[in-house]
């Protein structure tokens, strides 16, 4: 019979690293008002990487301004669908009346920088190819 994994690291409460490999993400609870809708997008096919836009439910239908939220982590942990960023992006859009774009990157340290400003780029430049295109997707 097993012991339990003990825990052996505890990276400010955000990432908890077990004597076992395993590792386990911070318990917050996304907090969904209803103010905004979201979608995930595939914007890179090579490496699997999806962009999730949010998009307040009180802005018009008129062109709004776009912020990119790139999650912290000093590209090394996060990720667009962890709770605190998807948190953080759901109160962006409301209050500011705006489409946030939050899109996935390279970590390190299996990739080195600039791989992770090469993937934001390419996030960019997937929305400016969706503004253009006749048919952008839904």
């Amino acid at each position: 019979m097993g012991s339990l994994a003990q825990l052996v690291e505890d990276c400010l409460g955000i990432i908890q690293v077990y004597n076992d490999s395993s590792i386990s993400d911070f318990p917050i609870e996304v907090q969904d008002d209803d103010s905004a809708i979201w979608k995930d997008c595939l914007f890179d096919k090579k490496h699997n990487f999806y962009l999730r836009i949010y998009k307040s439910l009180s802005a018009s239908n008129a062109k709004l301004p776009i912020l990119y939220f790139f999650h912290g982590g000093g590209f090394c942990l996060g990720s667009r669908t962890w709770s605190n960023c998807h948190n953080i992006c759901l109160r962006l859009s409301s209050v500011l009346l705006a489409v946030v774009i939050s899109p996935d990157y390279c970590l390190a340290p299996e990739h080195r920088l600039p791989a992770a400003m090469d993937d934001a780029l390419s996030a960019v430049k997937w929305i400016q190819i969706q503004a253009l295109s006749n048919t952008p997707d839904p």
